[in-house]
């Protein structure tokens, strides 16, 4: 039963009273606003919504590089950066799911990608589990030194050469990469000569020569300007300080000088061979790593502090000293030729002469350039299985015995935690002797953890996190959208900057919407369920698996309070909705007159959490403080897990949701229970109330939406559409319509007066588990298990806009239309219907042109063929789906035949045959034309009838042989439009059988030569039908008599 804490005494009650008292004030003000907006007019219904930015995966692990390009953005380009000079573009080359993406450094947007966009859609990496393995995914990469090209090579061991191009306007790149991609395929190489899979790859600094480590564990030298193997190595035996026998190239570096042509292998079996390029025979190898060498590299400045730094998992790190191996030999080895000389050295040149343990696997070390012009100086980063970046020096080299000494750390508050992985690659980034034209940039080290997110660390501070790219989200649990203060006034609504992103992680993220950005607040230790946002966006409330509510100042990002109570997994937070509330302060705030959170657990329970207010708040941000709440009001609150936990507007009222079917309401106060809402028939996964009415929306796992009536709890109406389970609901437009999202992935607006679906977005490729709009309605963000974040924006106005704008354009034109018939100006009036898509008024054009030009004594083909020689392709594809329309009416046929005959005789009939779809078009003109042809044969056989009526009825005055031969004559000159056929022994005349005609005649005529005659229905020979004429002529005169 739900148990309440008293107040302390009879003043802090009267403080409460006045604290209402200002808050239903302030809500009324609130409820008075919002009918001023609801007066001034009926808002717009919303029905279309548009993608206007998206957050995809842009890194799934594996080698980072940053690279400076002058040059890369066009001219104009209205970014500008904050860090890098406006000459520069800098920008990341992280691997995603078997593809390479380029994201801004500065900005964390992808610009491009290799093998296009779709390779990186969410949902990519899951399928690949069960399908078979992707032979054309990228396994390694290498970037030159002028970063102009790119190496890569896949699963199936292609090497492959890119060229990088320039970046467009703005730095986007849209989802159509084909022709404007940053990075274009130059020339495949062929296979590689490994025998498994390449891991690693890297330039030479001259740009001329690339190695390739497999895991077959040979290395390959490449002349990168003919395309072909120069060198091969292969590992040696292990001998004495060897480890586990694995022989697979870990490790790839070459010396950083373009004269000398160095390069040292690490492999997995802890050693490290050192071939120079000019000397075959000379190698050095080097047996003191027990574990896979992870990172090798020679100082910048190594000519004059000859030092050699290695590192790898076996928690070391080892100095080595170069020594001239001419100095090593004596006069007597000098005379002396060994057997030996022309194998390998053991340790020729390279002695170890300090061994630091940094007790963790190292997966990252740098060697940074020194900072001053004391070249003794050597200082490296190393970052590994501890999740904690910390650097060392050591001051004096030449000492005999150099060490290096712990310079610096990684706060502890910042760092990653070996708990959850730690980090897996590092980079840095900064001037150096290499890019003597960039001493203006700033120092940072680039870490990549093991939830795949890369790091800035700022190498001023103490190595502060400067700002964080996520590459892979994870499955999206939750998200909120943070009000931002500054107000749209053309639009009286807050604009949305930064969201609240819970993934399947202990980590909370921060995002910008413009940029996609983000700042990870880190103090879970498990992962995190449900975040939400006070309505004033300065408190950020967080709950996970590790059974705490954490309460966040988002502005410092620093938490500042804790509330510990439940004994299971927290699962919903709710933070309370009226602003009055959270400037209370002190008892009044304590004894619950102020700020509030509702939590509900997995243990059924439900519980109240007071807040001592902003002020205290934003003391403990300051002094980097954590306060510690306390549960003065506590319910058992279902029978089985509650999922969503909502508070009013007004405060009044908690709504909780359970997989019990039920949805509960609460005083909030006190938390006792004011109604049961039954209905579902599986459990509710969310429920919202209305901004504006008393309803209240459930979403179930029944696949239904409802809406609950707050005055009688009744249900008042149930919407459907979902394929699956709905997760989400909110309202928008005032409470007039509700947006949802389900585990079908599809994103669903509801009208709730006409219980209809506005609109379907299908953008998602799995569970849509988060959603949320912001206070004006018009951004909406959406998140799900395909890692994927969207921004929608509200396109209806747009689009009314639009199509306001093409209809007044479309009246505009019927006017001009109008016009041009009414004066006779066909021909523009034809370019205009053309235009608008009109067949009907495009037919009356062709009908008046034809008439007008057989009026004027022309021939009413010769405007058409003119008319067709100015036409484009496209012009003349549609006109002749016009006619193809046109012919299937006997009306229309003569009209659309002529235009046809125009265009067929004006236009080479192989240009026509290439246009797309113009073949089809023309066959389906062909079978109506021949209908159009048989009914004309029929209508011109049925006219002799009329001439022997006419014939038969004789003169009705004037000369009687003048009218006979006349008709002979005329008769003598006609011809049918298909000649006659014999079929079966029947002779066909214009398609149709005579019964009883003998074949032979038709021979006989056929013989004759005689094609003018013509066989007509009646008739035997010329002289039956000359006394047929006379007879009928003579009883005709008889009954006139």
């Amino acid at each position: 039963e739900p148990v309440k804490v008293a107040d302390e005494n009879d003043e802090d009650q009267e403080d409460k009273m006045e604290v209402d008292g200002e808050i239903d004030q302030e809500e009324e003000e609130l409820v008075e606003k919002a009918s001023q907006k609801r007066a001034s007019g009926p808002p717009t219904l919303s029905k279309s919504w548009a993608v206007k930015t998206q957050h995809v995966p842009t890194f799934t692990g594996g080698t980072i590089t940053h690279c400076y390009t002058s040059g890369l953005l066009e001219e104009g380009s209205s970014d500008q950066m904050t860090e890098e000079p406006d000459h520069r573009h800098a920008f990341l080359i992280l691997p995603v799911g078997g593809d390479l993406a380029l994201v801004d450094a500065q900005r964390g947007i992808t610009l491009g990608t290799v093998r296009g966009l779709a390779s990186t859609a969410a949902g990519t990496q899951e399928d690949d589990d069960d399908d078979e393995l992707d032979m054309e995914a990228i396994t390694a990469y290498a970037l030159s030194y002028n970063d102009q090209m790119l190496m890569t090579c896949s699963h199936n061991n292609m090497v492959r050469q890119y060229k990088v191009e320039k970046v467009p306007k703005g730095g986007i790149i849209s989802a159509d990469m084909v022709s404007n991609s940053i990075v274009s395929l130059t020339k495949s190489w062929g296979k590689s000569g490994h025998a498994l899979p390449v891991t690693l790859m890297q330039f030479h600094l001259s740009n001329v020569f690339l190695a390739t480590g497999s895991v077959d564990g040979t290395a390959r030298i490449w002349d990168v300007r003919g395309g072909y193997v120069s060198h091969v190595f292969r590992p040696y035996e292990s001998i004495d300080g060897g480890g586990s026998g694995r022989l697979s190239v870990t490790a790839l570096q070459w010396m950083p000088d373009v004269q000398n042509l160095v390069v040292a292998v690490g492999r997995d079996d802890g050693s490290i061979a050192i071939h120079d390029l000019r000397q075959d025979q000379q190698v050095t190898l080097l047996h003191e790593h027990v574990s896979a060498v992870v990172s090798m590299q020679w100082p910048l400045h190594f000519e004059q502090v000859k030092l050699f730094v290695t590192s790898g998992r076996d928690s070391v790190v080892n100095l080595w000293r170069i020594e001239d191996r001419a100095s090593k030999k004596t006069s007597s080895q000098k005379k002396t030729k060994t057997r030996n000389s022309n194998k390998h050295d053991k340790k020729g040149g390279y002695t170890r002469i300090h061994t630091l343990p940094v007790y963790e696997s190292v997966e990252g070390m740098v060697v940074l350039p020194p900072k001053s012009t004391n070249h003794n100086e050597l200082t490296i980063a190393t970052a590994g299985g501890k999740g904690r970046v910390r650097l060392w020096s050591c001051i004096d080299t030449t000492e005999n015995t150099p060490k290096l000494e712990l310079m610096k750390e990684q706060p502890l508050g910042e760092s990653f935690g070996e708990a959850r992985g730690g980090y897996m690659r590092m980079i840095y980034r900064g001037p150096h002797k290499l890019m003597e034209d960039m001493t203006d940039v700033k120092e940072q080290l680039i870490v990549a953890d093991a939830e795949n997110n890369v790091r800035f660390l700022s190498m001023k501070d103490s190595l502060s996190t400067t700002r964080t790219i996520v590459g892979h989200n994870d499955d999206i649990l939750d998200l909120k959208i943070i009000p931002s203060n500054e107000v749209d006034d053309e639009h009286d609504s807050t604009l949305p900057e930064r969201i609240a992103v819970a993934t399947n992680s202990a980590q909370v993220r921060i995002f910008d919407l413009a940029t996609f950005s983000s700042h990870v607040l880190d103090r879970h230790s498990k992962t995190v369920l449900c975040v939400d946002v006070s309505p004033c966006g300065r408190f950020l409330a967080t709950c996970g698996k590790d059974k705490e509510i954490r309460l966040w100042h988002v502005e410092s990002l620093q938490c500042v309070a804790v509330a510990v109570g439940h004994a299971e997994a927290v699962g919903s937070v709710a933070l309370s909705r009226q602003l009055g509330r959270y400037n209370v302060q002190g008892k009044a705030a304590i004894n619950g007159g102020g700020s509030f959170a509702v939590s509900a657990s997995v243990d059924r329970t439900l519980k109240r959490w007071n807040l001592p207010g902003s002020q205290t708040f934003e003391e403990a941000a300051s002094n980097e403080e954590e306060l510690s709440l306390k549960s003065l009001v506590s319910a058992r609150a279902h029978e089985k897990d509650i999922n969503v936990v909502s508070i009013a507007p007004n405060d009044s009222f908690v709504a909780t949701g359970s997989q019990d079917k039920t949805i509960k309401i609460w005083n909030s106060s006190d938390l006792t229970l004011k109604a049961t809402l039954a209905g579902h028939r599986r459990g509710v996964w969310d429920c919202q109330f209305s901004p504006f009415d008393r309803v209240l929306a459930s979403a179930s796992g029944d696949k239904t939406i409802k809406l609950w009536s707050l005055s009688d709890f009744s249900c008042v109406r149930t919407f459907q559409g979902h394929l699956s389970s709905v997760l989400r609901v909110r309202f928008l437009n005032y409470g007039m319509q509700l947006a949802s999202s389900g585990a079908d992935g599809l994103l669903k607006v509801y009208t709730i007066r006409t219980n209809e679906c506005e609109t379907t977005l299908d953008a998602h490729n799995s569970r849509a588990w988060a959603l949320d709009l912001s206070s004006d309605g018009k951004t909406m963000v959406s998140g799900g298990a395909d890692s994927r974040i969207l921004v929608w924006e509200d396109t209806t106005k747009q689009e009314e806009e639009v199509e306001n704008a093409k209809r007044e354009e479309e009246l505009m034109l019927d006017q001009k239309l109008a016009n041009h018939l009414r004066h006779k100006e066909y021909f523009e009036a034809l370019e205009i219907t053309l235009e608008l898509d009109k067949p009907r008024q495009a037919l009356k054009a062709f009908t008046a042109i034809i008439e007008s030009s057989v009026e004027g004594g022309k021939d009413g083909i010769e405007p058409l063929k003119d008319l067709a020689r100015r036409w484009t392709k496209e012009r003349l594809t549609r006109v002749l789906q016009y006619c193809r329309e046109w012919n299937t009416r006997s009306r229309n046929c003569h009209v659309a035949l002529l235009v046809v005959r125009s265009i067929v005789s004006t236009i080479p009939v192989h240009e026509l045959a290439a246009m797309d779809s113009v073949p089809e078009i023309m066959a389906g003109i062909m079978s109506y034309a021949e209908r159009h042809f048989d009914r004309l044969d029929r209508l011109h056989e049925s006219s002799y009838l009329i001439d022997f009526v006419l014939g038969s009825m004789g003169s009705f005055g004037g000369d009687k042989s003048n009218e006979i031969e006349d008709f002979a004559t005329w008769e003598a000159s006609s011809k049918l439009v298909l000649p006659p056929v014999s079929v079966d022994g029947r002779i066909q005349v214009g398609g149709k059988d005579l019964v009883g005609v003998a074949a032979d005649v038709r021979g006989a005529h056929d013989a004759e030569g005689s094609d003018d005659e013509v066989i007509v229905v009646g008739y035997s020979s010329d002289e039956e039908s000359d006394s047929a004429h006379e007879s009928s002529s003579n009883d005709h005169d008889d009954e006139e008599s």
